[in-house]
């Protein structure tokens, strides 16, 4: 019988010890180098994201939707369960018969009330994080259906976690906000890989971009009189927290290569949601707006303020040498 060779035992040995990968395709996933934002004002909470897609460093797509709604109210209203109810008449001998003929199709509506509206704010795998929003999108449609309940941003993120929990191998980092009828107030949850929860008083951020951004966000934040951040209070008005938003993404698309394209936002209250889109405020290109309009500053004793200058055509060169 024939040995193997040594290389070959080499090879076999490295990969049972995990070594050596198992296929070249495992590393060319679609991943998401996303900046992903959300915070929150009296009202509700304000949420962003970029728009660029990218595998490795090739941009795959440029407007990407990175921001999946799971709860919308005015979705929601619409998805009334239909209940077979039958009319019981008592027979002669004392038992309860149900009569075919008296049988009846009534639809019984969930009254119109308040309810919650939940976005999604993903980074990770791409694949990974739109399977989560699906799956979880449809055990809450289900849950209306079958038991008539409204869920609330709270569910969403407790089914996120039991999700992440169970299928340790998906990549993805959640944020889960919106406007939660039961606190009646804005909820942020900020989801890690593992499944761990947070719940985020003013704001959260994530993706690649967000760490360019984290003393940014920091320096934002309403501060007492001896200096300490006071995150128990979250913004005052709309307009604040959505200039909060698109100026905190500019400046990550600004330093992050995998963040990029514009920024996607949307306001999320008692009322709904209100879609927001704009084109990043980049700081360099404020500044390079501005040259323009400035005379330009000379340096002393760094170049002459005349320079003669002596063309040569080849004849001469050619002589000279």
């Amino acid at each position: 019988m024939k040995e193997a060779s040594p290389l070959f035992a080499l090879s076999k040995f490295l990969l049972i010890q995990g070594l050596l990968p198992t296929s070249a395709s495992s590393t060319d996933e679609i991943k998401m180098g996303t900046t992903i934002l959300a915070t929150r004002y009296k009202g509700g909470v304000v949420v962003g994201a970029d728009t660029r897609t990218s595998v490795s460093g090739y941009v795959s797509n440029r407007y990407a939707a990175k921001l999946t709604f799971v709860l919308d109210r005015e979705i929601d209203e619409f998805v009334t369960p239909t209940f077979l109810s039958r009319e019981e008449e008592v027979g002669e001998n004392g038992t309860e018969d149900v009569k075919s003929k008296s049988s009846k199709l009534s639809l019984v509506n969930l009254p119109i009330s308040e309810a919650s509206t939940c976005v999604i704010c993903r980074s990770g795998s791409a694949a990974d994080t739109q399977h989560l929003a699906s799956v979880v999108r449809v055990e809450l449609v289900s849950r209306q259906l079958l038991y008539r309940l409204r869920s609330t941003v709270s569910n969403v993120a407790a089914l996120l976690r039991n999700l992440l929990t169970n299928e340790q191998e998906l990549s993805a980092s959640l944020i889960c906000a919106g406007y939660d009828h039961e606190l009646r107030r804005g909820v942020i949850y900020s989801i890690a890989p593992g499944g761990a929860v947070f719940e985020e008083k003013l704001w959260a951020a994530g993706g690649s971009g967000s760490s360019y951004i984290l003393g940014h966000l920091d320096s934002k934040c309403t501060k007492d009189e001896n200096g300490t951040n006071l995150l128990e209070k979250e913004l005052d008005s709309e307009e604040d927290a959505i200039d909060f938003v698109w100026k905190a993404i500019s400046l990550a698309m600004d330093r992050d290569g995998s963040s990029g394209g514009f920024i996607r936002m949307y306001v999320i209250n008692r009322y709904g949601r209100k879609f927001i889109s704009r084109l990043p405020s980049s700081s360099r290109s404020e500044g390079s707006e501005s040259k323009h309009e400035k005379s330009p500053v000379q340096l002393k004793n760094f170049a002459p303020a005349k320079q003669n200058v002596v063309f040569f055509d080849n004849a001469s060169v050619q002589a000279s040498q």
